[in-house]
């Protein structure tokens, strides 16, 4: 194992230092909160605590895998995707457009659609990027997005008494 990081892991190690850094910012703003469960049920810093949870995990999995790669897969893994092409630009352009449209649908349609429409459609690419396989990736977006959607309307609404927005038109 060569001890030089590659461009490519050098990128994602200041990525995950970006993220640690951004999310201690945005946890710092989550204290002057009120206790998620000061009144036994969860309060306004609940899902903002638990986001935080979940960033500085995802940080710790991307720098453990970053530093623990050799460089030669970083190299590999540099050359992007064989199954889409510009595969560098158009992840991360298709998630922001995703996302963007998502938080758009989710005022129109309602949590049940937008949430299973992104969730497809991320799970979707993403596979079909790894594999180059449709169709399975189209059933595996379809199956996440239908798990992500049942989960969080379980999460929010069956758990937490949190009602989502429907369909408003």
């Amino acid at each position: 194992m060569s001890t030089s990081a590659s461009p490519r892991s050098t990128r994602q190690i200041l990525f995950a230092l970006l993220l640690l850094a951004g999310n201690t910012v945005y946890a710092s703003q989550i204290l002057q909160m009120s206790r998620p469960f000061a009144s036994g049920e969860p309060g306004p810093s609940f899902l903002p605590a638990l986001l935080c949870v979940f960033v500085y995990v995802a940080v710790l999995c991307i720098l453990g895998a970053e530093l623990r790669k050799p460089a030669a897969a970083a190299l590999a893994a540099a050359e992007g995707s064989e199954h889409v092409p510009q595969v560098g630009l158009l992840g991360p352009v298709l998630a922001i457009a995703l996302t963007a449209s998502f938080v758009i649908g989710f005022l129109y349609v309602g949590y049940l659609p937008a949430a299973f429409v992104y969730t497809a459609l991320i799970a979707g690419y993403f596979n079909y990027e790894e594999s180059g396989q449709l169709r399975r990736a189209a059933l595996i977006g379809v199956v996440t997005g239908l798990c992500v959607t049942l989960f969080g309307w379980l999460f929010f609404v069956q758990l937490f008494d949190l009602y989502l927005p429907l369909w408003e038109f």
